[in-house]
């Protein structure tokens, strides 16, 4: 089994996957990039409750020293590789049964104290907004990114030399689109994985059916191609 990844690269891990035999196809759609203005807004924060939503979170805030102002609040990492990372570093956290943001809403709106502090990247779905009193934190922009190896794997995808492609943003799906439009490459030619329902809606929007895992995690991803193989 063939299977086009396209998360970014300090996320790039597919041990898991090689593990069973799967062999992955990787080109970064999207990369990361700090914004020192937000995050300095953050240092000087005044919260009751953390809403953390990535381990790339997690890690700028420990870059910059940052992790002290976790301690003494409530906290909720929204996915679970997220609070193993908190976990590891000393903080216990709360999880949501799902890890999209209406599920968060859903979950915690009204039950939380206090002002809300929201770390995350400038490209998080508005409606997080609405779990309660707070304030945002866009610590870190996900930008497009496009070259060789990218038109090489979207090539791919789109001729139907893989099996399936994974997508695991709303980025990443509008990252593709954006060059297969450019390129004039159609759609994709294999099954679609959306790792939870915002990223299954943008695929949605363009016409895309796609399977999403129990869990949305790559570990939930893993489960469903296994049931393929």
């Amino acid at each position: 089994m063939k299977v086009a990844m396209f998360r970014p690269e300090n996320r790039a891990s597919f041990e898991s996957f090689k593990r069973e035999g799967i062999e992955v196809v990787h080109a970064p759609l999207i990369e990361i990039v700090e914004d020192v203005e937000e995050i300095n807004r953050f240092a000087k924060a005044e919260f009751d409750v953390a809403i953390v939503t990535s381990v790339t979170a997690v890690e700028i805030l420990r870059k910059h020293k940052l992790l002290d102002k976790l301690r003494g609040k409530e906290l909720i990492a929204i996915g679970e590789k997220t609070a193993e990372k908190l976990e590891e570093l000393g903080f216990k956290s709360k999880l949501p049964e799902k890890f999209d943001s209406k599920s968060v809403v859903k979950e915690f709106k009204g039950k939380l104290r206090g002002k809300i502090a929201l770390i995350r990247s400038d490209k998080g779905d508005p409606v997080l907004l609405e779990v309660g009193d707070c304030e945002e934190f866009k610590i870190y922009r996900i930008l497009k990114k496009h070259g060789k190896k990218q038109l090489e794997v979207v090539k791919m995808v789109c001729e139907g030399r893989v099996d399936f492609a994974v997508f695991s943003s709303r980025m990443i799906v509008k990252s593709f689109f954006e060059l297969c439009e450019k390129e004039k490459l159609g759609k994709p030619k294999c099954r679609v994985i959306a790792i939870g329902p915002p990223t299954k809606s943008e695929l949605d929007k363009r016409g895309v059916e796609s399977l999403m895992p129990e869990k949305y995690t790559f570990e939930g991803i893993l489960e469903l191609l296994k049931k393929y193989a």
